[in-house]
């Protein structure tokens, strides 16, 4: 189950690495999600129950949605 874990935590690195380098906000933000889901199947491995529900609620819900939210009041590129 740790080898598991591990191939998990690997994947949310590059997927962090994606939402680092990538201009399209919008783009980022779905990378975000992505990564959120990582942490929590990784969280689910790793036997957390009570914290897969709060990171659910306020990372994958709450943080998406406002961010999604942000950028569509703002411009949707960042300009470099």
């Amino acid at each position: 189950m740790l080898e598991l874990a591990a191939v998990l935590l690997l994947g949310a690195v590059a997927v962090s690495y994606l939402i680092v380098t990538e201009t399209d906000l919008l783009k980022a933000v779905a990378y975000s999600g992505v990564f959120g889901g990582l942490i929590l199947m990784t969280l689910y491995v790793l036997m957390a129950p009570d914290v897969i529900l709060a990171y659910v609620a306020i990372s994958v819900g709450l943080s998406t949605g406002l961010m999604v939210f942000v950028i569509s009041k703002t411009t949707r590129h960042e300009v470099v």
